[in-house]
């Protein structure tokens, strides 16, 4: 993530219009070029001519992309509606989640000003709370027949919150009001350039060639051709644009036992380690985590696993909770019994993916240690990831940079607008520890000035040592998401052990993911890493 400066913002927005408006720019230099140089293609210098070569190439693959990669994706997304889980919740796990939510709520004030989108506190009225409730509780709108007892139920809950938040919700609903209801509102893409692609898969190929030199060898999903017998496969070459060149090139190496999570595999061969699975966050790949990865000793096995739909790709949409859980268990059963156990660590996004894992009861026992950096998860009830993410204006050139390569890309939109459920995605503090058979351990990353998460707030939340942490002051955290200046009494790389024994890694100068941009920050997390795959010797053994 880049650090916000005029320089930078003059930067990011002129990337911006370039991709997003390649199409016309190619055109009419196209056109200018014919009127220069004449209309023939062959006419002029040879350098002339090259020229008008290259740019006619451009349009005819911006034509292209357009035609047949772009509006075909974006015809899915506006087509596609949200499949919430099932079963629904019953009543009494609706009670349970609600009072778990309220009772975690620091800031009423912020919590329904963000929720609903900014709009004044008075045009917040009980109908707008309804339908918030509604969505985040029901998966329903106002418009599904509801039944006399959660009609009750509703209110109950309305009332609930007029008393937490000391404020009284007039009847009706406001002028202009509308929560913030991910999987119902319309999602905002924009479009990119075939440059923007072809730049993807440079720097996918990069990242590739730089696993691959490091004993990283890449399994893609495979399947069975059409009219053929199951025993013969082909690779999937179009499942996913652009599509990974260089895993076409290098040796043959075994297909992926899954149908559609590719992955990279670096062999297990220490004796007292465990491997690491990592989970990527949402950005332009694999092309971030390398520094880190390969920080860690070579015998110490890694599982990296690709989520394409999350890394500014055209594909198919992302994997639902109970197929992601299948597609690993099926590559982990492929593995040798070394990996019965191991290390998960997570960077943002990623930790949507923890959470599903962590909530499984065959595959959370083998979680033995956990690190998640910049996780999105914790406290997910609150707005700001929501907002932050999918709503926020931009005006730094963080958030500019955040909005078009990441929040309006066309897979990110449809996974977070139509794939995204928070109440399977949420990780409190309980699940992070304790496993049906032994207590964990955890350590979280933070950055103080991330412009996706109130880290301050998470960070607080699991530091709190015993009481109603909504209600204590703890400086050590405090920091300021919207400004260049965070404020905190925690010195750079402090860590702080909880009560729970989970250890807060605290970086109060960085932003969302810049963690991995230097050496002496990644270095850090990376011994955290090795330090939590060692094997825990107990009784001399």
């Amino acid at each position: 993530m880049i650090s916000h400066s005029l320089t930078n913002l003059i930067f990011i927005r002129i990337c911006i219009f370039l991709l997003e408006h390649a199409l016309f720019i190619e055109l009419s230099l196209l056109i200018l070029t014919s009127l220069f140089f004449g209309p023939q293609p062959t006419s002029g210098s040879p350098t002339a001519i090259a020229l008008k070569l290259f740019i006619l190439t451009l349009c005819i693959l911006e034509i292209f992309s357009l035609l047949f990669l772009y509006l075909p994706h974006k015809e899915r997304l506006l087509k596609s509606k949200a499949i919430h889980p099932s079963p629904p919740l019953t009543s009494s796990q609706r009670q349970a989640l609600f009072q778990q939510c309220t009772a975690n709520v620091p800031d009423w004030h912020r919590y329904l000003q963000l929720w609903f989108l900014n709009a004044p506190l008075t045009e917040i009225k009980r109908d707008n709370i309804r339908d918030f409730i509604l969505w985040g509780f029901f998966d329903t709108d106002s418009t599904a027949p509801l039944t006399p007892e959660i009609e009750l139920e509703i209110d109950s809950y309305i009332s609930h919150i007029e008393t937490l938040s000391n404020r009284k919700f007039p009847p009706g609903r406001g002028n202009s009001t509308t929560a913030l209801r991910l999987t119902f509102d319309p999602i905002q893409t924009r479009y990119r350039s075939i440059i923007w692609y072809l730049l993807v898969c440079a720097i996918d190929a990069f990242t590739h060639l730089t696993l691959y030199r490091n004993n990283f060898s890449h399994h893609r999903p495979y399947c069975p051709p059409p009219q053929t017998t199951a025993t013969v496969v082909s690779p999937k070459l179009f499942h996913s644009f652009p599509p990974p060149v260089l895993s076409h090139l290098f040796p043959h190496r075994p297909p992926s036992p899954a149908n559609h999570l590719s992955y990279y595999l670096r062999p297990h061969r220490s004796p007292t380690h465990k491997p690491v699975i990592f989970l990527h966050g949402i950005g332009i790949g694999l092309y971030p985590y390398p520094p880190l990865l390969l920080s860690l000793p070579k015998e110490i096995g890694i599982l990296i696993l690709e989520n394409l739909p999350f890394s500014s790709r055209l594909t198919c949409p992302p994997l639902s909770k109970t197929l992601f859980l299948q597609e690993l268990c099926s590559i982990l059963s492929h593995l040798p019994p070394c990996w019965e156990e191991f290390t998960l660590v997570t960077h943002s996004y990623g930790s949507v993916l923890a959470a599903h894992i962590l909530s499984d009861t065959t595959l959370s026992p083998r979680v033995t240690s956990l690190v998640l950096i910049d996780p999105v998860t914790i406290l997910l009830h609150l707005p700001d990831v929501a907002y932050n993410f999918t709503r926020r204006q931009p005006a730094k050139a963080n958030e500019w940079q955040l909005w078009y390569f990441a929040s309006t890309d066309l897979g990110v939109g449809e996974g977070l607008g139509r794939y995204f459920f928070w109440r399977e995605n949420i990780l409190w503090r309980e699940d992070l520890t304790t496993t049906t058979t032994q207590r964990r351990k955890v350590a979280v990353v933070l950055s103080g000035r991330d412009l996706i998460v109130d880290t301050g707030t998470v960070a607080k939340y699991l530091a709190c040592e015993e009481g109603d942490w909504t209600k204590q002051k703890d400086h050590r955290w405090t920091t300021t998401t919207t400004t260049t200046t965070a404020t905190t009494d925690v010195q750079a790389q402090k860590t702080h052990k909880t009560r729970d024994g989970i250890e807060i890694i605290w970086f109060p100068d960085l932003d969302h993911a810049q963690v991995f941009e230097q050496k002496k920050d990644y270095q850090l997390v990376a011994e955290v890493v090795e330090s939590y795959c060692g094997h825990k010797k107990e009784n001399g053994k």
